[in-house]
């Protein structure tokens, strides 16, 4: 499995047990109006507008809360670094097109690309990337060919 699709799954799977957690402490809070009464006690009964319902709908809330946002940071670290990586070869290719010419850029990018591929064929998943590089790939007239 790819080291950016592990952590995404990781991450998914972390957010999911926060939220999960949350809900059903939340539940649990709804029936067990113990911790209501802590919290009534620790503000000194100025929380007037507080019931086990809305406690619990407090403690679901934060925890979806907390888990979206966990999901989002993840996901615009990997947005940024798949646009670094797209930015890096941007300008590896320009470099060798202007160096070499267009016909080489083209034939080395081809080349990376299929290393990219066949690097990834021995992993068990390999659910995101690999079909949209190769529909890339065809559109833009390059022909992937395995290995002889």
């Amino acid at each position: 499995m790819p080291r950016g699709q592990f952590y995404t799954v990781f991450t998914l799977g972390f957010a999911a047990a926060i939220a999960l957690l949350g809900v059903s402490v939340s539940a649990a809070l709804l029936f067990w109006h113990e911790p209501y009464w802590w919290v009534a006690r620790t503000f000194d009964g100025q929380v007037n507008w507080l019931s086990p319902l809305y406690l619990s709908l407090i403690v679901a809330g934060a925890a979806l809360f907390i888990a979206y946002w966990v999901v989002r940071i993840q996901q615009t670290i990997v947005r940024w670094s798949g646009d670094r990586l797209i930015a890096r070869l941007n300008e590896q290719y320009t470099a060798i097109e202007q160096t070499q010419g267009r016909e080489y850029a083209d034939e080395f990018m081809r080349l990376q690309a299929q290393s990219i591929i066949e690097e990834s064929e021995g992993k068990p998943f390999n659910l995101f990337g690999r079909e949209k590089m190769l529909h890339a790939s065809a559109a833009a007239g390059v022909r992937i060919r395995p290995p002889a």
